[in-house]
């Protein structure tokens, strides 16, 4: 300060300064604290070294310079206080707000000050001298954790992402000072950007951009590469920035002069952005630039989180929904079984009547076994315990034996099934029946939500590398808002009471998943309710050899069962399960031990000298797996085909049946064409035994 010439300003050299003005600059000059002197009717300034930050800029040229100008921005709030000084009154302030340009943009700082007078040597107040203590930092950083504590609290409650937006775009505008705040979602396909929501200040000159859509190359490819970089964007003058500048038409059609924005970018892929806009040009801070790059992680956090409850709200209100569910369909088959097994218990019911009542009975545990199927398959894929069986598949033989499959339900409702395909073959490289399954699945849905006499076509169409299946109907179609979650577990139309059409809303799930194992893809069309649907199964065409031929065996088992009696040992806790198999293979000319615990089969092999072994897992006393490996040591269980018969059904469950020591696994309730195939190969066992023998 003692080598600026001070003879160009009003108060001349310094040797004709008065005293009091002398002592008033040597007790600034000796502070260590920021302090500051205007003096005169001029206001010329002088100030210490620990006052320069605070001038910022303003510094060049400030020093003997009229305060008037030097501080022209905050004279209003400054000059009428200081004419109070002047009359002799001393002003203090503690964390005062003003909004100074100290470096070329308005910055709201914080001071502590006090106004004192300076008496010029006759007693009058002739100066203002002011200490200084700027606590900007401390205001903020004050202001800033209570904006935080206060969007964690509003945040914390909302569940809704819209509304999560909204209210964090809302604090944020207003904590910066922004005229407009909002996010937007990027459309991957499209390249575009648009805007569901935003906040504009109120009585400010910007307009909303909700509802707006706009092509990202519409801002430049500089500022798209610097979001997709995943980095914060900060253009303070649009017009000025040379990134920003050929594209300002643009930027001035949304008002738009200054902004800062900040990009989330997921797996690589920019996917939503939130934008503050400010009409003029104002230089983004580092202290705005944290605030709102912490505001929207808080909020994708928060959506996040809103996301994830609802989802599991969600399936907790379809697993409610499905548990109910699972009840009806389950009650339903055991209603016609529980009535047949009372008239059977009544008696006189014999010839046709019996038979009827039989075939009742063979249809609900059929249809009871399809619906356990169908949970046991879900899980199975959840859990990655599928293994395909993958060969060269004809998708023509696909369609002929899902067809078959359905038939009886498609006739029953007297539907018209009709197939469409070129003649040449569509081979893919696949599990020929987790097709047929997937394919069964989507015409058996089409057949249940089609009203009676209605229409379903399957199109089986190839090109050179995927080949498709369509299958469409006539029926009730699909909500617009169920569309989306269509092959999403426990999803189903609407349900009434008029208007039940049963199944557990897994079959559409499962044909995803294993469409997917064929690293193919499924999706859904239907243009609203009542108006049909089409579901579309795409896949790999397969370019290898030619399918092999496919057997099928027809069910039912033979009235005379096998050619041989065999000896039976059965084991089964369950006396009425026990009693019934026992008495079917009985029918088929077996003679049959049963025993209701390991401790009974024990003692009753030796004598029962059986052929086979049939043993149920969970058994009271000891599992089916120790008993297998203490039966295999008994003498009269020499050479006899053990099989578990369990509720277990799961790969893992059978893999252990087989380490354990049996030779086939059958799931309860026990395919009986299978069942009468392993007595077959019993049969054969023991016979060729005896020829040796």
């Amino acid at each position: 300060m003692m080598s600026h010439d001070w003879s160009r300003t009003p108060l001349g050299a310094v040797g004709n300064w008065p005293p009091s003005l002398c002592n008033a600059v040597r007790l600034l000059l000796d502070c260590r604290l920021p302090m500051y002197l205007a003096w005169g009717d001029g206001f010329t300034q002088f100030y210490n070294d620990a006052y320069v930050p605070i001038l910022g800029e303003k510094d060049a040229d400030a020093l003997g310079n009229d305060a008037r100008v030097t501080w022209s921005e905050i004279w209003p709030t400054i000059g009428p206080m200081w004419q109070k000084v002047l009359a002799g009154e001393g002003i203090g302030f503690e964390r005062f707000k003003l909004t100074i340009e100290r470096f070329g943009y308005p910055e709201d700082c914080y001071f502590s000050f006090s106004y004192s007078p300076v008496r010029a040597d006759d007693g009058t107040p002739n100066g203002v001298l002011v200490t200084f203590a700027e606590t900007t930092r401390e205001v903020l950083a004050e202001q800033r954790q209570a904006f935080q504590l206060a969007l964690s609290d509003t945040l914390r409650g909302l569940n809704d992402p819209l509304a999560i937006t909204a209210h964090a775009a809302s604090m944020l505008g207003r904590y910066v000072n922004a005229d407009r705040v909002g996010y937007g979602e990027i459309d991957a396909v499209s390249d575009s950007v648009s805007v569901r929501r935003d906040w504009t200040a109120a009585g400010g000159a910007m307009q909303s951009l909700a509802g707006e859509t706009r092509p990202l190359d519409s801002f430049g490819p500089n500022i798209i590469a610097v979001l997709r970089a995943g980095q914060t964007l900060r253009l303070d003058d649009i017009e000025a920035d040379p990134r920003s500048a050929p594209y300002a038409a643009g930027y001035a059609s949304i008002g738009t002069r200054s902004l800062l924005v900040v990009p989330l970018v997921k797996g690589g892929r920019l996917v939503a952005i939130l934008y503050l806009h400010c009409a003029n040009p104002r230089r983004w801070s580092d202290a705005d630039v944290f605030v709102a790059e912490e505001v929207a992680q808080r909020t994708w956090d928060a959506i996040e989180r809103a996301n994830a409850e609802n989802a599991l709200r969600l399936a907790n209100s379809r697993k409610d929904e499905f548990l109910a569910m699972l009840a009806h369909e389950l009650r339903n088959p055991l209603a016609p079984i529980g009535a047949a097994a009372q008239l059977l218990e009544l008696g006189h019911v014999e010839g046709a009547r019996a038979l009827d009542l039989g075939r009742i009975i063979s249809r609900q545990v059929g249809h009871m076994t399809t619906l356990l199927n169908d949970l046991l398959d879900v899980s199975r894929v959840t859990r990655g315990m599928i293994e395909l069986d993958l060969h060269a598949v004809d998708l023509h033989s696909v369609v002929e034996t899902a067809s078959e499959q359905v038939r009886p339900l498609v006739e029953q409702r007297r539907h018209v099934l009709a197939y469409s395909a070129p003649a040449e073959p569509m081979l893919v490289h696949g599990d020929f029946v987790r097709l047929v399954q997937v394919l069964a699945n989507v015409i058996n849905n089409a057949a249940k939500y089609t009203p009676e006499g209605g229409r379903i076509a399957v199109v089986l169409t190839g090109q050179a590398e995927r080949v498709s299946i369509s299958v469409t109907d006539n029926g009730s179609g699909i909500a617009p808002e169920l569309l989306p979650d269509v092959f999403d577990s426990f999803i189903q139309g609407r349900r009434t009471l008029g208007r039940t059409q049963g199944g557990l809303g897994l079959g559409l799930a499962l044909v995803r998943s294993l469409v997917e194992l064929h690293d193919g893809r499924v999706h859904a069309y239907s243009e609203g309710e009542r108006l049909g649907t089409t579901i579309t199964i795409e896949l790999p065409r397969w370019h290898g050899g030619p399918a092999a031929g496919s057997e099928r065996r027809a069910a039912g088992i033979r009235a005379g069962g096998t050619s041989t009696p065999l000896n039976i040992l059965l084991v089964d806790d369950n006396a009425d399960g026990a009693a019934m198999l026992a008495r079917l293979l009985g029918q088929m000319g077996h003679t049959v031990t049963v025993a209701h615990d390991a401790r009974s089969a024990l003692s009753s092999a030796t004598a029962a000298a059986p052929h086979v072994v049939m043993l149920d897992i969970g058994l009271p006393d000891m599992d089916g797996y120790e008993l297998v490996a203490r039966l295999k040591t008994q003498p009269g269980c020499a050479g006899a085909l053990f099989i578990a018969v369990t509720g277990y059904g799961q790969g893992e469950a059978r893999q252990r049946a087989f380490d354990a020591g049996f030779s086939r696994h059958l799931t309860k309730p026990a395919c009986l064409e299978t069942l009468a195939h392993y007595l077959d190969e019993a049969a054969g066992l023991a016979g060729r035994q005896v020829g040796n023998g």
